[in-house]
């Protein structure tokens, strides 16, 4: 085990991730021979199958897993002794793919364009809806970052805080909610939207494992009859403005949604209401990327563009 060639552990690493022989010797610009027998030295250099072939793929042995992180660790301190020179955003040609709903693209993502074009001439964005499949293509590399809410992440998925949401509830100007101040334990009486869980809803951020973002999960809405015939479900925010805007129906959204609705006329904050309701929104990004400067700057431009919209 002394001398362990580091391709072999590379090798090893695109395993681990890929899962696949075809799919290593293609990340890895080799053979699939060549990747058989990578892993057949490991094999013997660690006296352990390391790898058992599965209906889903190469399944990693309890061995594997277990050096699989200081060995991603140990390549990613090594890439960085060999790093080339600093990220320069101002000479910089680079594309990088973001995953962002409707919500981020209205109130972060046009302030981000403003500051890339200024600064970065030569940095290309593309921009991704969000998605179930939002780990694995963050493991993939397909996407460099994603834009979402709190969640119980993978612990090779890094969650960096960038503000935090409230939820307020709205009503058209001449709804008669507003000119009574109906207080919030009437409020079950009226005809009222609900952003429904389990489906698509603002920001719709697809969690591991199946779980999703409940909007609705606040004690205020809570109190609401979610089965009651007077409840009209949308799936996200936007539609639920446009809806309260024209009818006397009532919702909560995010504030930053409604504070835009509001300057434009659309809505008015039930501002006796107090929002009991918070959300930790969040930057999504795969951690063996640590390193990488370029992700590093873009990180810092969207905690620039986070501002009063």
């Amino acid at each position: 085990m002394k001398n362990i060639d580091l391709n072999l552990l590379r090798t090893f690493d695109a395993l681990m991730e890929y899962r696949s022989v075809t799919r290593t010797a293609s990340h890895l610009g080799i053979t699939q021979p060549a990747v058989s027998h990578a892993l057949a030295r490991l094999r013997i250099a660690l006296d352990d199958p390391l790898f058992i072939r599965g209906r889903s793929g190469l399944q990693p042995t309890a061995r594997a897993e277990e050096i699989a992180e200081g060995i991603r660790k140990g390549l990613s301190q090594f890439a960085d002794a060999l790093a080339a020179t600093p990220f320069d955003p101002a000479t910089a040609e680079r594309r990088f793919t973001i995953a962002a709903s409707g919500y981020f693209c209205l109130h972060v993502i046009p302030s981000l364009v403003e500051l890339v074009r200024q600064t970065a001439p030569g940095i290309s964005l593309d921009l991704v809806p969000t998605g179930d499949a939002l780990v694995s293509l963050l493991d993939r590399g397909v996407i460099d970052l994603a834009l979402g809410a709190s969640l119980d992440a993978p612990r090779w998925i890094v969650t960096e805080p960038l503000y935090r949401e409230k939820l307020v509830w709205i009503s058209a100007p001449d709804n008669p909610i507003v000119r009574d101040r109906t207080p919030i334990a009437a409020i079950a009486e009226a005809l009222h939207i609900a952003i429904v869980p389990h489906q698509i809803f603002e920001p719709p951020v697809a969690l591991p494992g199946g779980a999703r973002l409940a909007w609705h999960a606040s004690s205020a809405d809570r109190a609401l009859p979610h089965e009651a015939p007077n409840r009209l479900a949308v799936y996200d925010s936007l539609t639920a403005v446009e809806l309260v805007s024209r009818t006397d129906l009532i919702a909560q959204v995010p504030e930053r949604t409604a504070r835009r609705a509001t300057r434009q006329g659309q809505v008015v904050t039930l501002d006796w209401i107090p929002p009991d309701s918070f959300y930790q929104m969040i930057l999504i990004w795969h951690a063996r990327r640590r390193s990488d400067q370029g992700l590093a700057w873009l990180r810092t431009m969207l905690h620039t563009s986070v501002r009063e919209d």
